[in-house]
C-alpha cells in the first residue's frame, strides 16, 4: 500500500511539472491507478475472510486461497501496466466465486457418505470376529476426528484380516462350567474360527448367528485336529491334510455345523 501511495505522490508530482496538453492524459491515468487500487483492496477484504474460515475447513480453505492467489497476481500485472481492466477482473472473480460453491457442495456430499459408511459399519461391527472388532475400536480412538480415515482404516482391516488365517487366545465359558477356559483358536478369515483348550477337552466353532458373532462348544468338533492347524499355522509342524466342521448361516440365521 505504501508502494501505491509513493507511485501515486510521483505521479502527483509529475503532473505539476508537466505542460498543459498532458494535464488531461495525467488525470486519466492516475483515474486508472486509483481504480485498480479499488480493486487491489477489494481482493485484500476478500482473502482476509477466507482466511478467517481456515480453521474450519482448512483444505478447502487452502484451495480457495490459490484461487484468490491467482487472482491476485493479475491484478498486480493489471497494476504494474496501468491498464484498465475492471470488466475482466469481475468475471474472474464471478468464476472463482462459481468454483468455490462447486467445492462446498462437492464436500457436503462427500460428508453424507462418509456418514451413511459408519453407520453401516457401526451396525456390521457386532458380527466380527473380537480380535477385529478390538482393531476397530482401536481405530476409532486413535483417529476419532477423522471419520474418512477411520471408515477407510476399518474397511482396510476388514480387508486383510478376511484374506488370512489369524491366531488368537482369549477366555471362553462352557455351559455348565463355573470358570472360563482359556482357548487358543484359529480363524479362517471374517466368517469361521474353531477353537480348543490345550488339553484338548474343550473345542468347538465361531461363526455368525443372528447378526451377531457366536463362540459355541461342540462335542462332535475333533479338538486334535483344531490344535495340529494351530501348529501348521505357527509353522511347528509340517504341512498336512486336515478335515474340521464349517458352520453355515441358515435363511433364518441359524448356524448348522
Amino acid at each position: 500500500m505504501r508502494k501505491i501511495n509513493r507511485f501515486v505522490c510521483a505521479s502527483s508530482i509529475a503532473l505539476i511539472s508537466c505542460v498543459a496538453p498532458f494535464s488531461l492524459a495525467a488525470e486519466s491515468s492516475a483515474q486508472s491507478i486509483d481504480e485498480l487500487t479499488r480493486q487491489w483492496l477489494e481482493t485484500e477484504q476478500q482473502k482476509s475472510r477466507l482466511i478467517s474460515r481456515w480453521q474450519d475447513d482448512k483444505p478447502l480453505a487452502e484451495q480457495r486461497l490459490e484461487l484468490l492467489r491467482a487472482e491476485k497476481k493479475q491484478l498486480t500485472e493489471l497494476l504494474a501496466k496501468r491498464e484498465s481492466k475492471g470488466d475482466a477482473v469481475d468475471q474472474k472473480r464471478e468464476e472463482l466465486v462459481r468454483q468455490q460453491s462447486e467445492l462446498e457442495s462437492e464436500q457436503a456430499e462427500t460428508e453424507a457418505l462418509v456418514t451413511t459408511l459408519a453407520t453401516r459399519l457401526d451396525a456390521f461391527k457386532p458380527m466380527l470376529p473380537p480380535p477385529l472388532q478390538s482393531t476397530w475400536d482401536n481405530a476409532a480412538g486413535d483417529d476419532s476426528n477423522n471419520q474418512l480415515r477411520l471408515q477407510l482404516a476399518r474397511l482396510s482391516s476388514l480387508k486383510e484380516f478376511n484374506e488370512r488365517v489369524t491366531l488368537h487366545s482369549m477366555r471362553l465359558k462352557p455351559d455348565n462350567s463355573p470358570e472360563d477356559v482359556l482357548v487358543r483358536q484359529l480363524y479362517l478369515g471374517a466368517s469361521q474360527a474353531w477353537f480348543s483348550s490345550a488339553d484338548g477337552s474343550y473345542a468347538g466353532t465361531g461363526s455368525v448367528s443372528d447378526g451377531e458373532w457366536v463362540w459355541r462348544f461342540r462335542s462332535d468338533v475333533d479338538a486334535g485336529q483344531i490344535l495340529r492347524a494351530i501348529a501348521i499355522a505357527e509353522k511347528q509342524s509340517p504341512a498336512q491334510t486336515l478335515s474340521l466342521p464349517v458352520s453355515s448361516v441358515s435363511a433364518k440365521g441359524d448356524v448348522a455345523p
